[in-house]
């Protein structure tokens, strides 16, 4: 796991300076569930924030990561409840992207139609872009290690999976080996950390690699 992000940071370079690091300890009993360990190495160096381009601003990739100050009104997703902080926003995101996804069939899923957490086994959505792109973990597996990666895209619809984790997702899209490479095939990606555990509202920007 730590060669995979040390790989990682070599074509994402993180954030300059510490990251205070979520207490880990609280997910299963705030959340529900225990998160995968790729997952929260990646927080502990990445924070929450998002993966973006030099030109044109627009957002690839926004992964969720837990902050106990919520989202400040300006943020808060359309038709939505209002988002909790902490491991409990994690779950809103959940119930959003849950009701963004009802009645869904398999023609537009891929395959089945799976439900999302709370419910056994189910989905867990960490990251969405400005595309209508998802980004979840499939939690049928006791061992949060072993949860496939799920990528939903939005046009056309497709589904690819990643078994491995969203560390070694992130080195297939970004090393040009995953199928939905071009999704990041322009200059300047760079990842810029808008909260972690302790700060929310952040733009910390590193360099692209």
């Amino acid at each position: 796991m730590t060669a995979s992000l040390d790989d990682l940071a070599l074509l994402l370079p993180p954030p300059p300076g510490p990251v205070a690091a979520p207490p880990w300890d609280r997910a299963e009993a705030e959340f529900g569930l225990q998160l995968p360990g790729d997952y929260r190495a990646f927080v502990e160096r990445y924070g929450g924030g998002v993966l973006t381009a030099d030109h044109g601003g627009l957002e690839l990739l926004e992964v969720f990561a837990p902050c106990p100050a919520p989202p400040p009104p300006s943020v808060q997703w359309p038709g939505s409840r209002v988002l909790r902080g902490g491991f409990h926003g994690l779950l809103d995101i959940q119930a959003y992207e849950a009701q963004t996804f009802e009645g869904i069939d398999e023609d537009d899923w891929g395959g089945p139609v799976h439900p999302f957490h709370p419910a056994p086994g189910g989905l867990v959505c960490w990251g969405t872009n400005e595309a209508g792109d998802s980004f979840f973990w499939l939690t049928q597996d006791p061992d949060p290690d072993r949860w496939p990666v799920v990528m939903w895209a939005r046009g056309p619809v497709t589904t690819y999976w990643t078994h491995g984790g969203m560390v070694a997702f992130l080195l297939e899209l970004l090393s040009g080996r995953h199928p939905a490479s071009s999704l990041v095939d322009r200059p300047g990606i760079h990842w810029t950390m808008e909260s972690d555990w302790e700060r929310r509202g952040l733009a910390i920007t590193a360099g692209a690699a």
